[in-house]
């Protein structure tokens, strides 16, 4: 109600910061090149020039921009134009200690959850704490977890980090790369690959819906994994 009165009454600035504020709580935390450039379905701007943090981007050698101009709308429409498996294969991080793997390498035998994050976000701050609880009922089957922290320096990863213990391995990507190649428009956004390189779930980090989810994949009977923590839907 404030908000809403803040955008009829109040001064540009004012009402622009408000309405940015609805938007974060809508749709989560976006970055600049990621924020939707108009009302309707979030759009995504390519990444086509590796840059100078190419290193720690891990997917220069995809076309990125293809992914985009082919499915502009993934986040919010599915992921059957994505090619995951492949992506599984060339999305290849540093974790902390400067060794990259690709995610295919971090596969477990039943799947892989993926969480995209950062360090500002308020509701990535929420997936972060979360994730060590989550991540520990999908080990029990076979599912490793990994956090996914995006577009960042690594001086700030490497800090916030080492201040946290958060129970899984973080590896990084200090670009946008990851989240174009992948068509993540915002964080957090969890994905999740069964045990073939395919995805299984893909969307915000509502523990229920990741684990109803995941019993489907692993042919579990519904209501088997038990969260103690609930995940945030931006609302």
């Amino acid at each position: 109600m404030t908000l809403r009165w803040t955008l009829r009454q109040s001064s540009p600035a004012a009402s622009l910061a408000a309405a940015t504020l609805l938007a974060i709580l809508a749709v989560g935390c976006q970055s600049a090149e990621n924020a939707p450039s108009a009302p309707g379905p979030q759009a995504v701007s390519p990444v086509t020039d590796p840059g100078p943090d190419a290193a720690t981007s891990g997917v220069a050698a995809l076309d990125a921009s293809k992914v985009l101009d082919e499915w502009p709308h993934a986040a919010t429409s599915g992921v059957a134009a994505l090619d995951a498996s492949k992506l599984l294969d060339e999305t290849r991080l540093p974790d902390l200690k400067g060794a990259a793997r690709s995610l295919r390498d971090r596969m477990g035998p039943k799947g892989l959850l993926i969480v995209f994050v950062d360090t500002n976000c308020p509701f990535s701050a929420t997936a972060i704490n979360e994730m060590s609880s989550v991540a520990s009922v999908l080990a029990k089957h076979e599912v490793p977890s990994v956090l996914v922290n995006v577009g960042e320096p690594q001086a700030t990863v490497e800090q916030f980090y080492a201040e946290r213990q958060v129970g899984l391995p973080v590896i990084y990507d200090t670009g946008k790369k990851t989240l174009a190649a992948w068509a993540v428009t915002s964080t957090p956004t969890a994905i999740m690959m069964d045990s073939g390189g395919a995805v299984a779930y893909r969307g915000k980090t509502v523990w229920a819906d990741v684990g109803a989810a995941a019993e489907k994949s692993l042919k579990l009977p519904a209501g088997s994994l038990k969260f103690t923590v609930k995940g945030t839907g931006f609302v």
